[in-house]
């Protein structure tokens, strides 16, 4: 697995409010990192609801539609390319929007995905499965997902939790890689169950590790101990308290989606919470943790 670089960005976008601050991020890190920027819209395809089956009337809709929004892209796109003078292009699809998402990001060997947590179909949705999740759950690379309008350009406080199950510690070089890109300081965050000792121990144990090894490589960090049982809501008011503005997760392990969707705190951690999440995709294979330092233990050893 090669290093974290961010070189090509993908940007979906239904033109929601929401899709504009996620846009607004984008063209952000892409004139940081000099990164090609994407912009992809899945038009959805009319069916037969009868049939459940395509008819030439819906195949000629979808086709007028798709014209039609392929006009809105390329406005958009010369509006972007003649203000921040960066590499940007679109494309136009139609299909199941979570779906289309990952399979152009895969195709295109996209390093990272900037998307809105919710679109036109508002807040429910995110209950349903929204594209949003399904996205953080399915693609192969990072998902920086978003809510509100960035008061400033890129990331300068970064909240990196850390927690005694393995996987947890995959996103320390994302974040690393990150943080340089920004000059971040990043937010160790250690985080066990007030009920387990052993996980206590574990979680003190792996946060000297992360120190040890942000100190050899010279990154701004400091380090907060939670002791607590529920994840989520200590994660955002220690986030919050500390005026964080991206939160890295694993999209699996840090906590379920099962979690996500169905917790107590489901709401407020990602469809209500001001501050972007940064998803990072668990590598279950040995031989893709040796592009990481941390993970390889070359340095903190």
């Amino acid at each position: 697995m090669k290093k974290f670089e961010i070189n090509k960005i993908l940007l979906p976008t239904d033109f929601s409010e929401t899709a504009s601050n996620a846009l607004k991020q984008a063209i952000s890190i892409a004139s940081i990192t000099n990164a090609e920027l994407k912009l992809v819209h899945v038009v959805l395809p009319a069916i037969n609801y009868e049939g459940n089956f395509p008819t030439p009337q819906s195949k000629s809709y979808n086709a007028n539609f798709k014209k039609s929004v392929e006009k809105q892209m390329a406005n958009l796109v010369s509006q972007i390319v003649k203000k921040e003078l960066i590499n940007v292009s679109y494309k136009v699809v139609i299909g199941l929007p979570h779906k289309e998402i990952c399979e152009i990001a895969e195709a295109e060997e996209i390093d990272l995905i900037v998307m809105g947590t919710h679109g036109t179909s508002g807040f429910s949705e995110f209950f349903a499965g929204s594209n949003a999740t399904k996205v953080v759950a399915s693609a192969n690379c990072p998902v920086i997902t978003i809510q509100k309008s960035p008061k400033t350009k890129g990331f300068k406080n970064i909240v990196l939790p850390i927690r005694s199950e393995f996987n947890s510690r995959q996103k320390v070089d994302y974040v690393v890689e990150m943080a340089r890109l920004f000059s971040s300081t990043i937010l160790v965050t250690g985080f066990a169950d007030k009920k387990d000792k052993a996980d206590q121990v574990k979680m003190k144990q792996y946060v000297k590790q992360v120190e040890k090894y942000l100190t050899k490589l010279k990154m701004k960090f400091n380090t907060t101990l939670l002791i607590d049982d529920n994840f989520i809501k200590e994660i955002l008011i220690h986030a919050t308290k500390n005026k964080a503005d991206l939160i890295a997760i694993m999209n699996e392990h840090d906590f379920s989606l099962d979690q996500v969707i169905k917790g107590p705190y489901a709401k407020q951690f990602v469809n209500h919470s001001s501050i972007p999440i940064f998803s990072i995709p668990v590598y279950s294979n040995p031989d893709m943790m040796s592009y990481s330092p941390y993970m390889s233990g070359a340095v903190y050893e």
